[in-house]
């Protein structure tokens, strides 16, 4: 299970980044380790990464991402599998 301290850890380690432009994701996207998901509302997939964290903060982000990562369900509604939650619980651990 991911937590909100994993997560605020791995920006502090820079396991964790905000991207708009990372392999293949077409705005906004959270990048962990080498694989990046869509994390923000359809109304905020065209800011750029400055832009992005002009309108958030690294509490909101992290509760965002913590929301989606929280458990198998949550994970798996926002379009994640099975591999990349463990990659994630990985990567964080």
């Amino acid at each position: 299970m991911i937590t909100r301290e994993m997560i605020s850890n791995g920006f502090k380690n820079k396991v964790i980044s905000i991207e708009d432009d990372y392999v293949g994701c077409l705005g906004i996207c959270c990048k962990i380790g080498d694989i990046a998901f869509y994390f923000l509302g359809s109304e905020d997939e065209n800011l750029t990464k400055v832009e992005y964290w002009k309108a958030y903060t690294l509490d909101m982000t992290i509760d965002m991402i913590y929301n989606i990562l929280k458990d198998d369900k949550s994970a798996e509604e926002n379009g994640l599998d099975d591999f990349e939650i463990s990659y994630y619980e990985s990567v964080l651990a």
